[in-house]
């Protein structure tokens, strides 16, 4: 060993190894949190998830038909939908041309099967299907049209949801909304005379 050599090094290791293990046993330990005496008497009831419309799957795609009724007199609006709550009643409601002061209710409804996988995206589509040759169809004036889907997992008044399922909590401890959810996807026609008139 060397004459000016210390053991110095090997006594700094130590105390560091021993502060280290002290810090680890007190961290290790802890600090007990007491916890409510009160229990849960039943598994509370889940929330409910909105349904979306699947945008990349809509047909037609493009949002303004600018020349309907020149080429083809027919035309299919469809929206696919997804809900991660897979047993909610999913109803798609189509309107065309709505008017807020004069509402008149929707032109169409369909209601969505669940997925016989249990998959979030549903089986089938919303689809309207809309013939300018076909009596009293509300596309067949010439000019601009809207044509909206609105798809909710509850009932619409007035295309507003209705008030939320409220849950009692036990104990006086207030109450749970569990709301509902209405999502929409639209179109602007322009129908134009030509084939079909």
């Amino acid at each position: 060993m060397h004459p000016h050599a210390t053991r110095q090094p090997r006594g700094i290791l130590q105390r560091l190894v021993a502060g280290l293990g002290l810090a680890a046993l007190a961290a290790g330990s802890g600090c007990l949190i007491p916890q409510d005496e009160a229990l849960l008497e039943a598994v509370p009831e889940f929330k409910n998830r909105p349904p979306r419309i699947v945008e990349e799957q809509v047909e037609p795609s493009e949002r303004i038909l600018r020349a309907f009724g020149v080429g083809s007199c027919t035309q299919d609006f469809s929206v696919v939908v997804d809900d991660p709550d897979v047993d909610d009643r999913i109803t798609v409601e189509w309107y065309v041309d709505y008017n807020p002061s004069n509402p008149e209710g929707y032109y169409r409804q369909i209601v969505l099967a669940n997925s016989s996988t249990g998959q979030v995206r549903r089986d089938d589509r919303g689809t309207l299907h809309m013939d300018l040759r076909s009596a009293n169809n509300p596309l067949s004036a010439p000019g601009i049209h809207l044509v909206e889907a609105l798809v909710t997992d509850r009932s619409l008044y007035q295309r507003q949801v209705e008030p939320p399922d409220e849950v009692i909590l036990p104990d006086d401890a207030g109450t749970v909304k569990n709301p509902g959810f209405v999502t929409s996807y639209s179109w602007v026609v322009n129908t134009v005379p030509g084939d079909c008139q």
